[in-house]
């Protein structure tokens, strides 16, 4: 538009407040530092320099435990809290839930499979092997559930299987 000036070319608005809210937080590639209650700056723990450094300069000496333990970071909690969270997850993954619904959709088809043997299509016959194929899908098993008669079960695996091949 015409007579519109951008976001990029207009001056801030409260330009005077930002800096006040703003001026004390200062953050490098080395440390962190944000404002204290006192009005000086505080050092954060774990904060981005130090401990990155691969020559080992400039580490920070953590404080030793009455026991004699390294005291943990904050960087230290938040990685241990992440492994925790990915051990949960690769368990969560691995157990019973899982399977009961692999389980679930194979003991669907079981019963179809079932239900077109009792509707008179022998194992082996055409009819079972379309159905075999088609009813690992969804939406064909969607469709097959609501059918009420043999007939209609056995001519519409006929048909589907028809469509089927066309596409």
């Amino acid at each position: 538009m015409p007579g519109c000036i951008s976001f990029r070319d207009a001056p801030l608005e409260n330009e005077d407040q930002m800096r006040i809210m703003f001026d004390a937080i200062s953050v490098t590639n080395e440390t962190s530092f944000v404002p204290s209650s006192g009005g000086g700056v505080e050092k954060v723990d774990g904060a981005a320099g130090g401990n990155d450094n691969i020559e080992g300069e400039g580490e920070e000496q953590l404080p030793i435990t009455p026991n004699g333990k390294k005291k943990k970071t904050f960087r230290d909690q938040c990685m241990k809290r992440l492994v925790d969270a990915y051990e949960k997850k690769v368990e969560s993954s691995n157990n019973s839930a899982t399977s009961k619904a692999i389980d679930s959709v194979r003991e669907e088809i079981g019963n179809m499979l079932e239900q077109v043997i009792k509707d008179r299509a022998e194992e082996g016959s055409d009819e079972h092997y379309y159905a075999t194929q088609l009813l690992n899908k969804k939406e064909y098993r969607d469709v097959f559930i609501t059918l009420k008669t043999s007939n209609g079960r056995l001519n519409w695996l006929r048909r589907a299987w028809e469509d089927s091949k066309k596409q």
